[in-house]
């Protein structure tokens, strides 16, 4: 039996803020898309920006209200986009996996440029999808 530890696994970019909460995921399984009528590619490395729909996410400010005896946060509007580098079957699964573990939802979605920083981090990643947060 094949026994996989933490240490067999190099993080993407984005990773560290959640690879505690993370399973094993295999992007690399086929599936064949009804939407699209076709087996999704996993040859060619592709970039896709993803434009997310907007979060309300709990922000670093917390007050603590004396009368009432509790801690209260705030919550910031969060609308961003990202790059997400991969085959089309690789960055297929990285929605799932985000979909599922962080409630993403894209607003819209386009191909960039594959640019020879971003195909570098992807082979740093052993050939597994990377996600890049636009600043």
């Amino acid at each position: 039996m094949l026994k996989i530890t933490q240490k067999d696994f190099k993080m993407t970019i984005q990773d560290a803020e959640y690879l505690e909460e993370t399973t094993y995921i295999n992007y690399n399984k086929p599936h064949y898309s009804n939407f699209m009528g076709y087996q999704l590619d996993n040859k060619k490395v592709i970039a896709e920006e993803w434009y997310l729909k907007p979060q309300h996410l709990q922000s670093g400010v917390h007050t603590y209200d004396r009368k009432l005896g509790h801690f209260s946060n705030d919550l910031s509007y969060n609308n961003r986009s990202v790059i997400v580098v991969g085959t089309e079957l690789q960055i297929f699964r990285k929605f799932e996996e985000m979909l599922k573990t962080y409630g993403w939802q894209c607003q819209d979605d386009w191909s960039v440029d594959l640019k020879p920083k971003y195909l570098e981090y992807y082979k740093e990643n052993n050939n597994s999808p990377i996600i890049i947060n636009l600043i």
